[in-house]
């Protein structure tokens, strides 16, 4: 289907990587097509596409690497060769927990390794928004963003359960996303954030590194009213970076009218000049927000710009084609909403913008899933089956029964009771399974097809400050609402705020019944 169609060639595994020591040439042929670049650190080959950014540095007895892009809003760097040598300067001094404590400083989409005569280790972003898998195959470790490029050279086969599970009546709903850590393939793991995975002990495992302490609510309004100032100085010195990082690029904030987007534009005040603001309207339901971003905009005094996509596969060219490799790329788990592939290839030939400043993450600190379900509170401890009717719409009792299993492992594996004293479990649930592996993979696989994505919000202590708000606090939202306040508040008075239309009372209800019932069933 790629022959002759070198652009969508590029958009195979875009931005990705595989690092293993095992060794591979690279080529012009499937999968590679001759985009990918080749490096080498101690014992590890490092394969990246053109498209993804990759910097290195050796110091003293380690190697670093970053791959993706990164910034740190508190010590002021926006190069990640600066980063790195932060990084390498805590390792040096104070070892692999300083390491990790100084990367909870950065924000970005980013993969970071460590790599020693010894041992290997690899992280990811706050919110897992770039993606990882990892393994052992034939003896050899294996650290990718696409799982399937894996499975293209070592030959993997999905098993019995991710086929039965992907081509069941209801996985659709809810997104294309797959039970606890997995991956398409057995041999794969999905690395949960803020984890890091290392061969210290011979296997690959996961090592819990953050959060350092626990997190917990801080009632006063004094606290409040800090925590509010902490959050809006540090979006703020965020976008700064944004805006010096990519000199020459097209940097635009994505705006919807939503409290998120609004929340970016707000702490953009000081900044509006370095930026370009843009809406799109790929049915009538976006139209409501374009619009409402658009006189958002108007009031401000800032140029909008409003894509429309066509509703016609037939005015995009290489629709089916395009719709494989994104399937492709999100390791063949399901087919991809046809409105969002048009997106993606609208801008892919048409393109409007460098890098898209993209709100997301944020959600962490709003109480989602207590309005998503309408709910006061969850038990205090998760069970396996809670977790499973918080992922999906599940009715075959096999399935049941096996995607409970699953979550019993994940649960053993990441929530042990030394966890459950560091934070509220559906915070981390919410945070490291959801975002992780629903939002990381829409990202990794389909977005950054089109543009560099950069999210402000997706920052290890920036999303732990939120949840030192009370929970009644957030489900208001109350923190982007005093942010926006803070910052700009002419956008308050604006008065122009866009609901999700799908988040009804209805559906909090019908979701709630669903949620209550099947977290009590098990086979």
């Amino acid at each position: 289907m790629l022959d002759g169609k070198q652009y969508l060639q590029e958009k195979l595994y875009a931005n990705g990587f595989l690092i293993t020591n095992q060794d591979y040439s690279i080529n012009d042929q499937y999968p590679f097509y001759g985009n990918w670049i080749t490096a080498k650190l101690r014992g590890y080959h490092i394969f990246v596409h053109k498209n993804a950014r990759m910097i290195t540095c050796t110091e003293g007895d380690a190697s670093f690497f970053l791959i993706g892009h990164a910034v740190d809003p508190f010590d002021l760097l926006t190069e990640e060769t600066a980063i790195l040598k932060k990084l390498s300067a805590a390792y040096q001094k104070e070892g692999i927990d300083a390491y990790y404590n100084a990367q909870a400083d950065l924000t970005g989409v980013y993969c970071t390794g460590l790599v020693t005569d010894d041992a290997i280790y690899i992280s990811n972003d706050c919110a897992g928004m770039q993606i990882v898998y990892y393994g052992t195959i034939h003896g050899k470790h294996y650290f990718t963003s696409h799982s399937k490029l894996v499975a293209d050279l070592t030959g993997l086969e999905q098993s019995k359960y991710i086929r039965r599970l992907v081509g069941s009546h209801f996985y659709h709903y809810m997104g294309t996303w797959l039970p606890g850590d997995l991956s398409p393939y057995t041999e794969l793991r999905r690395l949960v954030p803020n984890h890091y995975i290392s061969s210290t002990v011979g296997k690959l495992e996961p090592t819990r590194f953050f959060p350092t302490e626990a997190i917990c609510e801080e009632p006063t309004e004094t606290d409040y009213q800090e925590t509010i100032l902490w959050l809006s100085d540090t979006l703020h010195k965020t976008l700064s970076l944004y805006s010096k990082k990519w000199p020459g690029k097209k940097v635009s904030i994505s705006i919807t009218g939503g409290r998120d987007s609004t929340t970016t534009l707000a702490c953009a005040n000081g900044l509006y000049d370095r930026f370009h603001y843009f809406s799109y309207i790929s049915n009538e339901a976006e139209r409501v927000d374009a619009l409402a971003a658009k006189e958002i905009c108007t009031r401000l005094g800032l140029p909008h710009e409003i894509y429309e996509i066509p509703a016609d596969d037939s005015a995009l060219s290489d629709m089916e084609t395009f719709a494989a490799v994104l399937e492709c790329n999100a390791g063949c788990i399901g087919k991809n909403n046809p409105n969002d592939v048009r997106k993606r290839l609208y801008f892919i030939q048409n393109p409007k913008y460098d890098v898209e400043i993209k709100s997301w993450v944020n959600e962490l600190g709003r109480g989602s899933q207590y309005v998503k379900y309408n709910k006061k509170k969850f038990p205090a401890k998760p069970t396996a089956s809670l977790c499973r009717a918080l992922h999906k719409i599940y009715v075959s009792p096999r399935l049941i029964h096996d995607t409970d299993k699953v979550f019993r492992a994940y649960l053993k594996q990441y929530y042990p009771e030394q966890v459950l004293k560091m934070a509220p479990w559906v915070e981390l649930f919410w945070w490291e399974f959801c975002w992780s592996g629903g939002e990381g993979i829409f990202l990794t696989a389909e977005h950054r097809t089109s543009s560099e994505i950069a999210i402000p919000f997706n920052n290890r202590r920036y999303v732990a400050k939120m949840l030192t708000v009370p929970l009644e606090l957030r489900k208001e939202d109350a923190i982007p609402k005093d942010i926006i306040q803070h910052m700009n508040p002419a956008i308050t008075k604006t008065s122009v705020v866009v609901k999700n239309l799908a988040h009804t009372d209805k559906r909090a209800l019908l979701m709630r019944i669903y949620l209550e019932v099947f977290s009590r069933i098990r086979f």
